[in-house]
């Protein structure tokens, strides 16, 4: 069984305290007005907790006692035993004294509290036709350990997750974590996905991958919950995270690699669909090349690597077969962007990964974004990702957090001796 994110009463709730309204009489024509909430001390003393948390979390400069009392409007008391015990679970602590610049102070200065980001850890995982990626992060995002595993494309699935298991396994022990404090995982895969993110429903070009359980596996294995989402979704989490998608909340993420598609960010939320196939653009039929029949199956087949290599070091013949793929990219999915009218499409650039390789992606980067804004209504901005090859796992591991800031949230006490 996989554990969960999941005293007494020493002051009123952080939160403000709803106004009372009065009864109305009873005529006998309607009915009695539903009872108030009962909220238990436990509920009201993890709601404490969770404010106090936020504020040490999200104060410009490690808090004193008094600041929080001041920023939760919670007793001193209350504030004082709360703290107490977020330091016995682990998640605040003492922050070091700060320098007085040579100056003495009249009696001991107050201690300053600061959240502990390596309280607890997630997984993110890159599962890729022929490599695996494995990163432990703290509860702050930043990468502590990452393992990597080329694997052969024609693995089955049951190999497929042991390789996953052993990247996974390797990255914390690189770190010399204790699994009980890894809170969260999430694997990043080609494919569709169901919507509860537990299921991989399709993944043609990962043999058997489907049928693995790699949720399952994990979970097991690791004993905190575990989700699994497409990788062009986690790509598009990734960029408006730590990427050039920070300042939209209307953001398409196009990813090119062995098979197109695309993560939906709308209203600052990933969009996923009834059946979580939301920005699944390889089923489309793109055009084909001027000189040859539309291609029969859907999708848009990877540029060469030569062509791109060629391309980039100025080859007009390559740069005109690299310009073409970047019309057709935006032949393919206008009708996409004029439905969805995002402000920003952002062309993950795994295919263009080396440095060297640049001038070709901004090639394609440039054909596709000219040829679109002749076919859109109100053509959005084009970018490249920042992140390159790193999208995927970035985007695993911010939805990993994800859950675990829920519990951070609302009940963060409960995270105590994991």
């Amino acid at each position: 069984m996989s554990r969960g994110l999941g005293g007494r009463d020493d002051g009123p709730p952080a939160a403000a305290a709803v106004p009372q309204t009065r009864r109305p009489v009873d005529q006998g024509t309607e009915p009695d007005p539903p009872l108030p909430a009962v909220v238990g001390v436990a509920d009201l003393r993890a709601t404490n907790a969770a404010a106090i948390l936020a504020a040490v979390r999200s104060a410009e400069r490690h808090p004193r006692l008094s600041e929080l009392v001041k920023a939760t409007k919670l007793s001193r008391p209350t504030v004082e035993a709360i703290v107490d015990e977020l330091a016995d679970c682990g998640l605040i602590e003492t922050a070091p004294a700060e320098s007085a610049r040579g100056l003495r102070s009249p009696g001991r200065p107050a201690r300053r509290l600061r959240f502990r980001a390596r309280a607890g850890f997630v997984v993110g995982v890159d599962v890729r036709a022929r490599s695996v990626t494995a990163c432990l992060a703290d509860l702050d995002g930043r990468a502590v350990a990452v393992e990597r595993k080329a694997v052969r494309a024609d693995l089955t699935g049951r190999a497929r997750a042991r390789a996953v298991t052993t990247v996974v396994d390797a990255a914390i022990g690189r770190a010399g974590v204790d699994t009980r404090r890894v809170w969260a995982a999430t694997v990043g895969t080609p494919g569709l996905v169901d919507r509860d993110n537990l299921t991989i429903r399709q993944a043609d070009n990962l043999k058997d991958w489907a049928q693995a359980d790699i949720v399952g596996i994990l979970r097991d294995r690791l004993d905190c919950q575990v989700t699994v989402e497409n990788d062009a979704n986690l790509a598009a989490l990734g960029e408006r995270w730590r990427g050039v998608g920070g300042d939209t909340d209307e953001m398409i993420f196009v990813l090119l690699g062995e098979r197109l598609g695309a993560g939906v960010i709308t209203d600052g939320r990933l969009l996923r669909g009834h059946h979580g196939a939301a920005g699944e653009i390889g089923f489309i039929h793109f055009p084909g090349l001027p000189s040859e029949p539309a291609p029969p199956r859907p999708g848009l087949a990877p540029q060469a690597s030569d062509t791109v290599r060629d391309a980039a070091a100025g080859d007009p013949d390559a740069a005109r077969a690299v310009a073409s793929y970047g019309q057709r990219l935006a032949d393919g999915i206008a009708p996409v962007l004029l439905a969805l009218d995002p402000a920003l499409v952002v062309l993950g650039t795994g295919p263009f990964g080396a440095p060297d390789l640049l001038p070709a992606a901004e090639l394609l980067l440039d054909a596709a974004q000219r040829h679109a804004d002749g076919l859109l209504v109100d053509p959005p901005r084009w970018r490249l990702s920042a992140l390159g090859d790193e999208a995927v796992i970035t985007g695993a591991v911010r939805l990993a957090l994800s859950s675990v800031e829920a519990v951070l949230r609302t009940r963060p006490t409960s995270l105590a001796g994991r």
